[in-house]
This record gives structure tokens, C-alpha cells and sequence, in this order.
């Protein structure tokens, strides 16, 4: 894909996706933000902005790393391993402290749901997680009620390469707030230009929407 087949997208886009999405994010009401490392720690900061109710505290944020295998060697081999092991860089730690997963609607945000396998993983991981505490605390995962929700900037309109499970992947809790073909999408966050970056954003109508 050529530099000019981008989709470039601004602060302004973004900041406008997810106000747009705050009903639905509302709807959904998380006691936690599980923000995505890196493509999701902007879009996590700016979703509990619009989340915050006067007279409340604020919804807290907690950032976990993911990333997908990359190996650049030449075999067929290498190759087939490209985005599709997931590499777990930092994660929650839930020792020495009172934190827990147990009766919380957890929000996972990240940017663009592409193969969803980085989606898959964290929701995996998490529900074991739960699991493992619900088991220490005497209790079945039912009785834990935790509830896990999904929120993206961009869900690619693609065959994906993993699955969520029928409580995540529903109408109240995977929150996409647009639906985009396969193209090469350009978030500001990771441009070193941003000038040139948003003027691209403008000429392409994806910078201010005005009503």
C-alpha cells in the first residue's frame, strides 16, 4: 500500500469520534478504562473525559502492552509467524494491593480492531484472571459479575484472524465508533509531523465534522 493510499485522521477526528460514542459508552458505564498500549492510551484519556459526571470521581485507566510477533527473518517459516503471537510486555499487577477485576464493567480501548487478535488475548487473559480471583475469594465466575466491553476508534471491515466471546461481541459492548474498509489508517499520535499529517487529515474531510 503507497504513502498515498493513507487515511489520515487528526486529534480533531478523534476527539469527535469518541464524543459521538459517549452515549453508547455511558450505556455501558465501565469502573475501569483498560487502555491498549500505545494505539490506545490517547483515545483511553480522552473516553474518560466524556465519561466524567459532575459530583463523580473519575473513571480510573490502567494500561496494559500488547504487541504482535514480528520476525523480519526470510523464511516461509518467519513469515507465517507475523501477526499472529501475541508478546505480553506489561500487564496488571494485582499483588500487594486491593485491586481487583471482581463485579466491574471493564472498558478495553484500543485503536482499530484489525485481526482482532490483540483484542482476543486481552479479553482472554482477563477473563482468566478473573477466574483466578473468583477461585482465591470462594466464588464461581457468574457470582464475580464482571462484564467486559470493547471500544475502538476504527473496526476494519476484514476477515478477522480471532474471535470474541458472544458477551463482549454485542450490540451493548463492542463499541466501534466508525466502520472502515482495509486501508492503512494514520493516527496523529503516531506522526513526528503533525502539520503535514493534519493538512492530509483536512483534504481527506477526516479532521472537524461539523453539524
Amino acid at each position: 500500500m503507497s504513502e498515498e493510499e493513507k487515511v489520515y485522521i487528526s486529534y480533531n477526528h478523534v476527539h469527535q469520534l469518541i464524543q459521538e460514542s459517549t452515549p453508547r459508552l455511558k450505556k455501558f458505564n465501565p469502573d475501569l478504562i483498560l487502555s491498549v498500549a500505545g494505539g490506545g492510551l490517547i483515545p483511553a484519556r480522552q473516553v474518560r473525559t466524556f465519561l466524567k459526571e459532575p459530583g463523580s470521581p473519575n473513571v480510573r485507566v490502567m494500561a496494559v502492552v500488547l504487541s504482535l510477533y514480528e520476525d523480519l527473518g526470510s523464511s516461509s517459516t518467519d513469515a507465517e509467524k507475523i501477526g499472529k503471537q501475541v508478546v505480553r510486555t506489561q500487564w496488571l499487577d494485582y499483588q500487594n494491593t486491593d485491586f481487583t477485576l471482581l463485579g466491574k464493567n471493564i472498558l478495553i480501548v484500543d485503536e482499530v480492531d484489525d485481526t482482532r487478535t490483540t483484542l482476543n488475548y486481552a479479553v482472554n487473559e482477563l477473563k482468566k484472571d478473573v477466574e483466578e480471583q473468583a477461585k482465591a475469594k470462594g466464588i464461581s465466575v457468574e457470582e464475580a459479575n464482571t462484564n467486559f466491553g470493547i471500544f475502538v476508534l476504527h473496526n476494519k471491515l476484514k476477515p478477522k484472524k480471532a474471535d470474541l466471546p458472544a458477551e463482549v461481541y454485542n450490540e451493548t459492548n463492542y463499541i466501534a465508533a466508525r466502520e472502515i474498509e482495509d486501508v492503512w489508517i494514520a493516527y496523529p499520535w503516531e506522526s513526528n509531523d503533525i502539520v503535514t499529517h493534519t493538512r492530509k487529515a483536512i483534504e481527506q474531510g477526516n479532521d472537524v465534522f461539523l453539524p
